[in-house]
């Protein structure tokens, strides 16, 4: 399972760099053939167009669509791709799979990705992008038990077309959906053997209606369409499949009875085509599963539920559906539904496949020296342990360190009193975490802050895009001194080890996004713990016109921002939420120019790799590497700006910008192992 994992081999770490562009990764570019249709056309072919389109716009690929007009065309389509040098080729739909097969045996230098193609053991260069369509039809179950109960009514029914796979996950996967709600549900269905046959599925919605059906579940092309679109203007509520069907189906509120469907049971194909032209362009291909499926999944946002548009129905419905997508991705909600064949799975089975699941019980935590509650990593990591060890019920401890002599003891420890799992923090104690993973290989080992390549299986280290928090802080500190009609800010850093450089280099490439024009001053300092010096900087920047001060290093940081604090200037701090810490939550002078902090969420990160180890799928744990915390993750952030008198139309454009990061929409220009800039 793909989590937004990156993994820092030691070839990286020698060069200094990771691939992060389609041309560095050797491909430039992309070729779509669809289905029968058009790139606009409503279905997977328009889905997998948008898909191929943004991941063209963000790695800057060559692109080129051929709309297919009749079967016959497949092989000549997928041809003309070739034949004109495309290096990756996109077909869309199962009937065009036998053609692209082919194709990608007989050209093994170009890659092949089949939406909606099974794969098993093909060509390397092949992928199948398949989806949990059991998932997506439990949801759809989830959401129309819902809607019965609230209308005193006791039976759902579903129209399907022909029972292959994926039509019996959606169908046994909203089955069962609807029994999670309400087990003596009455559930009609049908499976019609055609997938055109719109007037077979109006004539089976009307038997299901005069049965009493209060929700109607369409999934079998314009079979399961025809059954929707008569139920609807019949005033009976309905559930579409595959995309937005109140869009394509009920155009977009233009068709009579669009006010009665409630979402449809979507599968993101555009999601799935973006993160497999995404891995080829960045050249992770431990990501690009050749041979086989890519899987998409809730997890991945590969399938759920559209919105309801016009439906006049209960959003707490579609919150009871997401708090089930979020045990679903927890691993506490299974679907019971053979993800391949599409039947339903024998009690044994299931009982095996949890069996399988059963992860860590125990995890300790030795923290850096200091106190779980002291506002650092320490007390971070502490609650993002806590957090996971109380969702999971796992047995939990934490030593706090006193000297950096004890690191080893400390660990030794919890080893000696048979943790699964166990968390350090900070970088200091990275080499006794290194030396305990590699002599004990049956015990987990997450080290926060800790640069991990090539290390033992067991062992992971949890870091942070420092550049990219930073990118957001100097968006904001641009942003603060246009509101103040100044052209100046500055930084104030520690000494200049890769985080900081991420941090430092971060910031100004975010205040020159912002405006190419700002003067932007900054300084590294040679040690972490010299608030004084810190001080001293803020005050020679202030008096060169900085307006917005940023404070990356330390003790040092610290003090620089309290200084420029103290002389009403706006200050942002840095790792954690200093208004908190550094200024006392309100109670040290200045508290109110302190505009926000450039966080590194410690408590996520530790809490989403300890849940992995609980969860017992390994599938997305980094042994012997790095999991990166990014934007996206909600790994690194900005907190909030507490007392700052800041407008609150700068906060909108800086959210604005944020979500573009996360987006995969702008790039820092930061080196993330270096931290130096990018040519």
């Amino acid at each position: 399972m793909k989590k937004l994992i990156v993994l820092l081999s030691l070839t990286v770490l020698l060069f200094g760099l990771i691939p992060l562009t389609a041309a560095q990764a050797g491909v430039e570019t992309l070729c779509l053939v669809t289905d029968i249709g058009r790139v606009n056309d409503g279905t997977f072919n328009q889905f997998a167009h948008e898909g191929a389109l943004d991941a063209a716009d963000v790695y800057d690929l060559e692109y080129k669509f051929i709309e297919t007009q009749a079967e016959t065309d497949y092989d000549a389509n997928i041809q003309t791709c070739i034949d004109e040098g495309f290096e990756i080729i996109i077909t869309v739909g199962f009937l065009i799979a036998d053609a692209t097969y082919a194709a990608a045996e007989a050209n093994p230098d170009v890659y092949f990705l089949g939406v909606d193609q099974f794969v098993m053991g093909g060509p390397s260069n092949y992928v199948g992008i398949q989806f949990r369509e059991d998932q997506s039809g439990f949801l759809a179950g989830v959401l129309a038990a819902q809607v019965a109960d609230s209308m005193g009514a006791d039976t759902v029914a579903g129209i399907y077309g022909i029972d292959i796979p994926p039509v019996k996950k959606f169908r046994n996967g909203f089955e069962q959906g609807a029994r999670y709600i309400n087990a003596d549900l009455n559930l009609l269905g049908v499976y019609i053997d055609s997938f055109i046959a719109p007037d077979r599925g109006a004539s089976a919605a009307m038997q299901f209606i005069g049965e009493g059906a209060s929700v109607i579940f369409g999934a079998g092309g314009p079979t399961g369409t025809g059954g929707i679109l008569q139920a609807a203007q019949e005033g009976v509520y309905v559930i579409g499949v595959d995309q937005d069907e109140w869009v394509t189906s009920f155009g977009a509120g233009e068709t009579d009875g669009a006010e009665y469907i409630i979402s449809s049971a979507v599968k993101r194909v555009d999601q799935g085509v973006y993160d497999m032209v995404a891995a080829i362009a960045e050249g992770m291909m431990e990501d690009f599963p050749g041979g086989g499926i890519y899987l998409m999944d809730v997890a991945l946002n590969g399938v759920g539920l559209a919105d309801k548009h016009d439906a006049d129905i209960d959003d707490a419905f579609f919150e009871v559906a997401s708090g089930v997508a979020e045990m679903m991705i927890a691993g506490s909600v299974a679907t019971g539904v053979d993800p391949v064949s599409g039947d339903l799975m024998a009690m044994d089975t299931m009982d095996d496949q949890a069996a399988e699941m059963m992860g860590i019980e125990t995890v300790c935590l030795v923290t850096d020296l200091g106190r779980v509650n002291d506002g650092t990593f320490n007390q971070s990591a502490h609650e993002g342990a806590e957090a996971a060890a109380d969702e999971y019920d796992l047995e939990y401890d934490f030593i706090e360190t006193q000297a950096e002599t004890d690191y080893e003891a400390n660990i030794q420890t919890c080893v000696d009193e048979g943790y699964e799992a166990i968390v350090t923090v900070g970088f200091l104690i990275a080499d006794a975490t290194y030396a305990a993973a590699e002599a004990n290989p049956d015990v987990y080992f997450l080290g926060v802050d800790q640069f991990v390549a090539d290390g033992p299986g067991n062992y992971v280290g949890i870091q942070f895009r420092e550049d990219q928090s930073g990118f957001m802080t100097g968006v904001l500190a641009a942003y603060v001194a246009e509101w103040q009609g100044s052209d100046t800010i500055a930084g104030v850093y520690g000494i200049d080890i890769p985080p900081v450089k991420r941090f430092r280099n971060g910031y100004e490439q975010g205040a020159k996004y912002v405006n190419p024009d700002l003067a932007i001053l900054g300084v590294y300092i040679d040690s972490f713990i010299a608030p004084d010096r810190g001080g001293s900087a803020a005050k020679q920047f202030i008096g060169e016109g900085a307006t917005v001060l940023f404070g990356g290093g330390g003790p040092t940081g610290t003090g620089a921002i309290l200084a420029g604090a103290e002389q009403g200037v706006y200050v942002i701090g840095v790792d954690k939420d200093e208004w908190l810490t550094s200024f006392g939550a309100g109670e040290t002078d200045g508290s109110e120019f302190i505009i926000s902090s450039a966080m590194k969420r410690v408590d996520v990160g530790v809490r989403d790799m300890v849940a992995m180890l609980a969860e017992g799928d390994l599938s997305g744990f980094p042994g012997g590497g790095v999991f990166l915390m990014d934007a996206a993750m909600n790994g690194v952030g900005l907190a909030p700006p507490h007392e700052a008198d800041i407008p609150d139309s700068v906060w909108e454009k800086v959210n604005a910008v944020n979500a573009e990061l996360i987006a995969g929409e702008i790039e820092t220009g930061v080196n993330l192992i270096t931290g130096d800039l990018l040519e």
